[in-house]
């Protein structure tokens, strides 16, 4: 029995310096503890020579022969750590004693902390990604329909050229009207006179349409020109707006994979040894 448990005392030193970890271990024969070495954050009130108390799960994996786990919180020693007992057997499988190693959750608890601050922040920064989603396309939606209402504008302009070209033909009868008015109130002298006047009237008349004719013409002319401006620069401003979207929706993608990688690792990091 005595060689056995001088086994564990000479590996047990070394097991800190293997695993590199904050961990405190004990070992005990049946009765008492024979060795303890605190954690850089355990410290526990276990003095070499001590006896065993029976509530202690060492204890209690020495008399049941079986492995035990159990979680100690922060209140009872100021650190949380992970506590586990092993029995120690003999060669004849008989138990001469047993092992408590308490490993720090400190690490562990940190790690956690960070993966589900990682995983918040992703979450939300999901969110705002799909709301400028949304909003691109809402944004690509509203372009479209003021390109088709401008094509709309335009294409009633361009009706109205039928309009003036109407106006123009009208004037231009109407200056021949006056024309042919003027000569045969010539011919018929002075009792033709009267005649005179009215064709004078239908020449200024006929003057003003085709100048009117010629202002708004070249008015709906220089709007056409300025709705054409604008239909391109709309057009360019939808592309660049379906072309946010669309990258949009590749970020969105891309987080929630990230996101979803997140919640593996805190849900990982909340599995203890």
């Amino acid at each position: 029995m005595e060689n056995r448990l001088e086994a564990f005392l000479e590996v047990i030193p070394e097991l800190k310096e293997i695993l590199q970890d904050d961990i405190a271990v004990a070992v005990a024969d049946t009765k008492k503890f024979i060795y303890y070495r605190d954690g850089d954050s355990i410290n526990l009130p276990i003095k070499v020579g001590q006896g065993l108390n029976p509530e202690e799960p060492l204890y209690k994996s020495i008399k049941e022969g079986k492995v035990l786990s159990v979680i100690v919180p922060k209140e009872l020693f100021g650190v949380s750590f992970k506590g586990i007992s092993y029995p120690i057997k003999d060669s004849s499988g008989n138990i001469i004693g047993g092992v408590a190693i308490g490993k720090s959750l400190n690490k562990q608890f940190k790690v956690e902390e960070v993966a589900e601050n990682i995983f918040s922040s992703l979450q939300q920064t999901s969110a705002s990604i799909e709301e400028v989603a949304t909003d691109s396309q809402r944004l690509s939606s509203s372009m479209n329909s003021i390109v088709n209402a401008t094509q709309k504008t335009e294409e009633k302009i361009k009706e109205t050229d039928t309009i003036l070209n109407l106006i123009t033909s009208v004037s231009s009868q109407s200056n021949l009207l006056a024309l042919n008015a003027a000569i045969e109130a010539a011919r018929a002298g002075e009792a033709g006179r009267g005649f005179s006047v009215v064709a004078g009237e239908m020449r200024k008349l006929s003057q003003m349409s085709s100048e009117s004719s010629k202002k708004v013409s070249q008015l709906l002319l220089e709007m056409r020109n300025s709705i054409d401006e604008v239909i391109k620069e709309i057009s360019n401003t939808n592309m660049i707006a379906e072309s946010q979207a669309a990258a949009t929706e590749e970020i969105t993608a891309t987080l929630e994979e990230i996101t979803s990688n997140s919640k593996e690792l805190v849900d990982m990091s909340k599995v203890v040894w």
